[in-house]
């Protein structure tokens, strides 16, 4: 399941980010890595933007970017 199929306060654990070079870099600065805790906080109409809650950091992707990143959805 990727990042951008997760639904409004949906939980996750990411299992891989398949990114290369410099968007893997920013998102690993974020603490987008292997194994952190992620929760959907909102959506944009669309799903076009994702603002995700990665442990105490809010941040927005862009669909695109969310569609790189694996996820385990929590129950």
């Amino acid at each position: 399941m990727k990042l951008s199929d997760l639904s409004k306060n949906q939980e996750a654990v990411v299992l891989r980010v398949n990114a290369s070079g410099e968007l893997k870099q920013r998102l690993a600065s974020f603490g987008l890595l292997k194994g952190a805790n992620v929760k959907i906080i909102d959506c944009s109409l669309g799903k076009s933007t994702v603002e995700i809650m990665v442990d105490s950091t809010l941040l927005a992707l862009r669909r695109e970017e969310a569609e790189k990143i694996e996820v385990s959805a929590k129950d």
